[in-house]
C-alpha cells in the first residue's frame, strides 16, 4: 500500500482547523525572514530554518493556502551559507552531530519545497549541502561514539569532542539526517543525477544505516526522537532498495520503542528509559513510522496504534495558540504539562505531523485507515470524506467514479452500517461506493479498557481527580460527554486546544481502573 503525497490531499474539518491555527502561529515574527536566520543560538545550525521550511511547505500543500514568507525564507538561504555551502561554522577534522541534525531538517525542508515549487535554484542548494557537509563523513559513522550521556535539556546542547565527533546530549542525533539524506538521494538522483556523487552518496547511506541498526538503543539511552527520525530514513531506503532486511530492522527497532520509549498516553520518553518529558517531535515521528509500517506490512497492529498515537499523543500536544508543547511522561498515571510550547522545534515539527494525518487517512488504493475529513485520491479519482470521527458516528463519503473502498475496522469497532456495504473480513469493511453520490456510513466505536485506562474508540479518557472504576461499563456517555457518577471525564485530544483557562497546573489522571 502507498499513501498519497501531501499535494494530493486537502485537510478539512477539525484537522483542517488545526492546520490553520498552526499556520498562523508559524507566521509569527520568530519564523519570518528577518529573524529566522538570527534567532538560532542553541548550536543547531539549519534546524530552525529547516523545520520551518518543512512545516510551511507541508501545511501549504494540505491546506492550499499560500504561506506569507516561505518563498522569501528559501530564496534568502544562499546568502547565509558558508564557503562550503551550508549553515554554521566549518569544522576542521571534526563532525558536529548537532550541525548534522539541523541540516537533516534543512534537507527535508528543501526537498519538500522543491517538490512543491519545482524551482530550479533549489536543487544546487540540496546538492551543495550533501557534498559540502555530509559526503566528507563517509567512513566516520562506523566510529560514532555509542556512549550513555548525562545532562541535556529540552533543546539539547553539545558536549566535548569524542574521536571524530563533537557529540550532543541528544544522544544519537547524528542519525536524524537519515531522513533528510534519503529523501535528498531520491530527489537528486531523479532531477539532478551525477554518477560519481550518487555512488558516494549511496555508500554513505548504507554506512549510516548499517551503523544505526547496530546501536544498543536502550542500553545507551538513545534519544527517541533521533531513533524514530532515523527509522524514517531506514524505511525510505527500504522503498529505494526493496531490501527486506531493512523492513525487518525497522519493525524490530520500533518494537523496542513501543516497549521502552513509549508512554502510557502513546507519547514518548525523551530518552529510552529516561521518562523526563515528552517531545512532540518524536511523537509525530512515531505516528509517521507506525503509519508507514502499516503501509509496508498490512499489519493491523500498526493501523490501530497509529490512531492511538495521533489522538492521544499528537493532538494532545497541540496548544491553543496552534503550537506544540511538552508534557510529563505519566509513568505514575498522572499527566501534566511540562512546557507550554517548544517553539524552537516541536511547533515547526507539528506542520508535517498534521499534514501526515491528512495524507495517511487513506491509501491510494482505497483503504480508509482513519476516516477523518479529507479530500484525497484513490486510483487517481477524488475521494471526499466528511466526518465527525472519532467523537461521532457519521462518516459521509463521496467517491468520484465510484468503486470498492476498504474501511479499516479497529478492534474497538462495535458495528458499521451503510446500504453500500458488500462484505467484510476480520479487519476491513468492504464498501462499493456509487459514482459521485454522497452517502453515509454509521460507525459505532464503543467504550473499552486495557485493564488500567478507559477509551472510547481511539480516545483515551482522563479525569481531573482520581477515580476508581470497576471497568469501562461504569462510564456514562451522553451527548458527547463522559462521566463517572458525578465526575466529568474528558478525552486527551482536545485538552489544551479548547482550553480557555490556565492549564499549566492541570493534572489529568489516566489510570481509571
Amino acid at each position: 500500500m502507498k499513501y498519497n503525497s501531501c499535494g494530493d490531499v486537502i485537510a478539512r474539518g477539525e484537522l483542517g482547523a488545526r492546520c490553520a491555527l498552526l499556520s498562523a502561529r508559524l507566521e509569527s515574527p520568530i519564523y519570518r525572514p528577518d529573524l529566522i536566520f538570527k534567532i538560532e543560538q542553541g548550536g543547531w545550525p539549519g534546524d530552525w530554518e529547516g523545520r520551518t521550511v518543512l512545516a510551511l511547505t507541508a501545511l501549504a500543500r494540505v491546506t492550499r493556502r499560500e504561506p506569507s514568507y516561505l518563498d522569501e525564507i528559501v530564496s534568502s538561504l544562499p546568502s547565509h551559507f558558508n564557503e562550503k555551502g551550508y549553515l554554521g561554522p566549518v569544522y576542521e577534522n571534526k563532525l558536529n552531530e548537532q550541525q548534522f541534525s539541523g541540516h537533516g531538517w534543512l534537507l527535508r525542508g528543501l526537498c519538500e519545497y522543491y517538490l512543491y515549487r519545482k524551482y530550479d535554484f533549489v536543487l544546487p542548494l540540496i546538492d551543495g549541502i550533501v557534498r559540502g557537509l555530509f559526503l566528507p563523513a563517509l567512513g566516520k559513522y562506523e566510529k560514532y561514539p555509542l556512549t550513555e550521556r548525562s545532562g541535556g535539556n529540552m533543546s539539547g546542547s553539545t558536549l566535548s569532542a569524542d574521536g571524530d565527533w563533537i557529540i550532543s546530549t541528544d544522544t544519537g542525533c547524528a542519525y536524524i539526517p537519515l531522513d533528510g539524506l534519503t529523501q535528498a538521494y531520491s530527489v537528486l538522483t531523479e532531477y539532478m543525477p551525477d554518477e560519481k556523487r550518487d555512488r558516494a552518496f549511496s555508500s554513505l547511506l548504507d554506512e549510516m544505516i548499517t551503523a544505526f541498526i547496530r546501536i544498543p538503543f536502550v542500553e545507551i539511552k538513545m534519544q527517541t526522537h533521533a531513533t524514530l527520525t532515523g527509522l524514517r530514513g531506514v524505511l525510505r531506503r527500504y522503498g529505494q532498495t526493496s531490501d527486506e532486511n531493512l523492513l525487518y530492522e525497522a519493525k524490530r527497532i520500533f518494537n523496542l520503542y513501543e516497549l521502552y520509549g513509549m508512554t502510557k498516553t502513546y507519547a514518548n520518553k525523551n530518552w529510552f528509559d529516561r521518562p523526563e518529558w515528552t517531545e512532540p517531535c518524536a511523537i509525530i515521528d512515531s505516528y509517521m513510522v507506525c503509519s508507514q509500517l502499516f503501509a509496508s506490512t498490512d499489519d493491523p497492529h500498526y493501523a490501530e496504534l497509529s490512531q492511538l498515537i495521533l489522538y492521544n499523543g499528537v493532538f494532545h500536544a497541540q496548544r491553543n495558540n496552534g503550537g506544540f508543547g511538552c508534557d510529563t511522561c505519566a509513568d505514575n498515571g498522572v499527566l501534566k504539562m511540562h512546557c507550554y510550547e517548544a517553539y524552537w522545534c516541536c511547533t515547526m515539527r507539528g506542520g508535517e505531523g498534521l499534514a501526515a494525518a491528512a495524507a495517511y487517512a487513506a491509501t491510494d488504493t482505497g483503504v480508509i485507515v482513519n476516516p477523518i475529513s479529507v479530500i484525497t485520491k484513490v486510483n487517481g479519482k477524488t475521494l471526499k470524506i466528511t466526518s465527525d470521527y472519532p467523537h461521532g458516528k457519521n462518516i459521509k463519503i463521496c467517491f468520484e467514479g465510484g468503486g470498492r473502498l476498504y474501511l479499516f475496522a479497529p478492534s474497538w469497532t462495535r458495528g458499521v452500517r451503510s446500504e453500500y456495504i458488500s462484505g467484510c473480513d476480520e479487519h476491513y469493511v468492504y464498501i462499493d461506493a456509487p459514482d459521485g453520490k454522497e452517502f453515509t456510513v454509521i460507525y459505532n466505536g464503543g467504550l473499552w479498557d486495557d485493564g488500567s485506562r478507559v477509551y472510547d474508540g481511539p480516545l483515551m479518557l482522563a479525569s481531573n481527580t482520581p477515580v476508581k472504576l470497576n471497568d469501562c461499563l461504569d462510564v456514562k456517555k451522553e451527548n458527547g460527554k463522559y462521566a463517572f457518577k458525578d465526575k466529568e471525564l474528558k478525552t486527551l485530544d482536545k485538552t489544551y486546544l479548547s482550553s480557555e483557562a490556565e492549564i499549566a497546573g492541570e493534572e489529568l489522571y489516566i489510570d481509571l481502573i
